[in-house]
């Protein structure tokens, strides 16, 4: 029983030893700390800790009966309910710590992301601009390997109306993306068919996201360089004044 929620509960912030604590209060319910110990194969002033700490997050309770403390797990529908709280708790300090991060001058300047979440993480990072999306490259990967990621995309980059233009080789894969180009704020140019494109690029934010889906393992870059983003813009708009 343990063993099936383990890995749940951890995520949720409790250690190994908090679990097995909190799943024995759930089978045993109301208990001493030296039961309790007992039945969790832990050594009682270790249990004692952990239902300290269990308590702190509100996820025991106790009771004083004849001068003995006994405790009870909270019930595991107020679980959801605790992150809730705590997302609550983080949203309200991000701002502070946004300050803070500004105020660190010896920022990383080349972020390396790896797998669906990194490329995932890397995408909803071009949504953060307020102006246009500038991308040329490779859309067929991004269609064919990010079969459900590259549509939310789509569909949070519309949600916040931030428009985009692309330049791309001509394919049947497009017809939908022609389909919706005007209601999705999508404009497209094309290269010439000899040409081929082996990676994507997102000019963004003053920042270029370089993408590699052709195999995997998946990789993308981000390049925080104002330099850099300049001087990709500026190759990326001298192409599309050349197409028609």
């Amino acid at each position: 029983m343990i063993d099936k929620y383990s890995e749940v509960l951890k995520e949720f912030g409790l250690s190994e030893n908090e679990v097995k604590v909190y799943i024995t209060l759930l089978k045993t319910g109301e208990s001493g700390v030296q039961n309790l110990a007992k039945n969790a194969g832990l050594p009682r002033t270790t249990t004692y800790h952990l239902l300290e700490s269990l308590s702190q997050k509100g996820l025991v309770s106790h009771i004083d009966k004849n001068k003995i403390r006994y405790f009870q797990a909270a019930n595991p529908k107020i679980i959801p309910e605790i992150l809730e709280e705590q997302k609550k708790h983080i949203k309200e300090i991000i701002p502070e710590l946004l300050t803070i991060a500004e105020t660190f001058t010896e920022k990383p300047k080349v972020e390396v992301y790896e797998g669906i979440k990194g490329i995932k993480t890397i995408l909803e990072d071009t949504l953060e601009t307020k102006k246009e999306i500038l991308h040329y490259g490779d859309i067929i990967s991004l269609q064919n390997s990010l079969k459900y990621i590259f549509p939310q995309f789509i569909n949070k980059r519309v949600e916040k109306k931030i428009p985009i233009k692309i330049l791309c080789k001509k394919e049947a894969a497009h017809k939908e993306l022609l389909e919706t180009a005007k209601k999705q704020y999508r404009e497209f140019k094309f290269i010439p068919s000899n040409y081929t494109f082996k990676s994507s690029i997102f000019i963004y934010n003053k920042k270029v996201a370089i993408l590699s889906l052709q195999q995997e393992p998946y990789y993308g870059i981000i390049i925080d360089n104002e330099d850099f983003h300049q001087t990709q813009k500026n190759m990326f708009e001298l192409l599309w004044q050349t197409k028609h």
